[in-house]
């Protein structure tokens, strides 16, 4: 018994002190071969993914079972929902200096215990929530085509009845 205890020890050892070595031996191939390569090329910061005209941040993943988006020829709108491991403010610092690029205006934001920033272009507004979560933070982009774009056009959009007509119950409300 004794000698097969000896023997399983013995053949332990042998095999953590090949173990160890070919563990040094990459470790220092690993060197000679990362000093020969050339430094990897900086990712962007964000993609383009919905919206063509909202920058994303590479940290923040698809929650595609809250999003919803509609599409026609003519517009894009829709709810788009992200979470990732990110700080809430850098993310609001994000929005804030990468829309403009686009061509957003900020019209207003809140902030604390939630971050709402309201963006702006001719013919739509954009609404970012970020929402800060104990291990996550959530980030809702809203699209929304603008009714005052819609008003001045001469054909009424989405569906809408002309601003001629009346509401059938208008004329059975006391006045």
């Amino acid at each position: 018994m004794h000698r097969i205890l000896l023997t399983v020890l013995a053949i332990i050892a042998l095999l953590g002190a090949t173990g160890c070595q070919s563990v040094l031996s990459d470790h220092s191939e690993g060197k000679s071969q990362t000093a020969s390569r050339p430094a990897p090329t900086t990712n962007p910061v964000g993609s383009y993914q919905e919206f063509d005209d909202v920058l994303i941040p590479n940290e923040l993943s698809l929650q595609g079972k809250s999003s919803f988006v509609f599409e026609t020829p003519q517009f894009k709108t829709g709810i788009v929902v992200y979470k990732g491991r990110v700080d809430a403010v850098s993310l609001a610092n994000f929005f804030e200096k990468e829309l403009p690029k686009d061509n957003w205006r900020l019209r207003s934001k809140m902030k604390y215990n939630r971050t709402i920033m309201v963006f702006e272009k001719p013919d739509r507004d954009c609404v970012i929530n970020i929402l800060d979560d104990t291990f996550s933070t959530t980030l809702e982009i809203m699209i929304a085509p603008r009714m005052d774009a819609a008003a001045s056009s001469s054909q009424p959009a989405f569906g809408a009845p002309a601003p001629t007509q009346t509401s059938p119950f208008e004329e059975t409300l006391p006045q």
